[in-house]
């Protein structure tokens, strides 16, 4: 299964303009300039999503504990990145606000996060950066259940909080602890991010010494963001782009089950899939789509049935993918653990949960199957489309 929400904010916070907020900008910015010989200015990415679902469906065990998490971001432009670099994904230490600014307003919006406040610039709520290095160090309490000044207890859980910046004092702050960095390394790729943060969200849903749940803060290396070139920058859509492009978080895990009763397997070079799909489904449905395997020229016998009533199954190595029927935007992959297709003995299916998907739009499903260990394999696209509605 893949399960995918998406932001509840999202905005850019600027080193060059430490007051200015882009809680609505429909672009999110990774950058770094250098303006004269000395001043560096660069730009992080905060994004928030809320969890608090998946922890519920967790703890149920709806989904699986052993659950990965990804995010995804799509790249709208790109400028004068290198060739490799990486970029850094943290948890965010503090609360903060989205706002309503935009990076193009004029006079500049100062209602929400920048990259010196946390929230209004009137109310002087500060990151809390300093210029003293290493960050500020945390235990758990068990009693309390919460992070306290480290010099307080002796506690087996550590962890620090910790920012930085160049030119400006600000930039955020964010826990650090083993496993706290995440990172997403690219050589000759395109901008488009998809980082495994499993290690992050696990923090705020699971265990002791959680986190709450601030969002996460992604910035350029320590290289890019200390370097005298003049320009690197990397947009992406953001949640108010009102395009299919916006940011998600994936929730990937293996539901399939695979038992055939009485079934046969389809002969791979000789068979016709079709999927039993409404055209429209409501967000708030979780539903079993049955797919419906039969043989494209079979074999004659006297029967009193059609051919055609006779089910068979896929190879066990079988997967979906769901893309945007407008823009052909892949918004769930052939994944070899969140999109294997199931079987029982009625034949294959696979389960997808509505509210993953954007509603009012339409959607088009593949099917893949594969033979011989993955080096033979066939696609089935054959225009089978559904509607998400509110």
């Amino acid at each position: 299964m893949i399960y995918t929400i998406y932001p509840k904010f999202d905005a850019t916070i600027y080193e060059k303009t430490e007051s200015l907020n882009t809680g609505t900008d429909s672009v999110l910015e990774l950058s770094h300039e250098l303006i004269g010989s000395a001043s560096k200015y660069n730009s992080r990415v905060l994004l928030k999503f809320d969890v608090s679902s998946i922890e519920s469906d967790v703890n149920a065990g709806k989904i699986s504990a052993d659950a990965k998490y990804y995010l995804q971001l799509r790249a709208s432009d790109v400028r004068e990145i290198p060739q490799e670099y990486t970029v850094y994904a943290y948890p965010v230490s503090g609360s903060w606000t989205n706002g309503t600014g935009k990076f193009a307003n004029n006079p500049a919006t100062t209602d929400g996060v920048s990259w010196k406040y946390r929230s209004l610039k009137t109310l002087n709520n500060l990151w809390g950066v300093t210029e003293v290095t290493g960050g500020l160090n945390y235990e758990w309490d068990e009693i309390s259940e919460s992070w306290v000044d480290a010099d307080l207890i002796f506690g087996t859980l550590y962890a620090s909080v910790t920012g930085s910046y160049f030119s400006t004092v600000g930039g955020g702050t964010w826990w650090t602890w083993d496993g706290a960095e995440c990172t997403q390394s690219f050589s000759f790729e395109t901008g488009d991010i998809y980082m495994d943060v499993t290690s992050i969200v696990n923090k705020w849903i699971t265990g002791s010494g959680r986190f709450d749940n601030e969002g996460f803060i992604l910035k350029f290396s320590n290289e890019i963001e200390s370097s005298n070139q003049t320009l690197v920058s990397l947009k992406f859509f953001s949640t108010d782009s009102n395009t299919i492009y916006v940011p998600r978080l994936h929730v990937v895990w293996d539901d399939s089950v695979f038992s055939t009763g009485s079934l046969t397997q389809i002969p791979f070079d000789n068979s016709v899939v079709n999927l039993q799909l409404n055209q429209t489904y409501s967000e708030k449905e979780k539903t079993k789509i049955r797919i419906n395997v039969n043989e494209k020229y079979p074999t004659k016998t006297y029967t009193t049935e059609s051919y055609y009533t006779r089910n068979f199954y896929l190879p066990t190595s079988s997967y979906y993918e769901i893309r945007d029927a407008h823009t052909d935007e892949i918004i769930i992959r052939f994944d070899e653990t969140g999109s294997k297709i199931s079987c029982d003995s009625n034949g294959n299916y696979f389960k997808l949960w509505m509210n993953s998907f954007q509603p009012e739009r339409f959607y088009r499903v593949l099917i893949k199957s594969e033979t011989d260990g993955g080096d033979v394999s066939k696609i089935f696209d054959n225009n089978y489309y559904f509607k998400v509605s509110r």
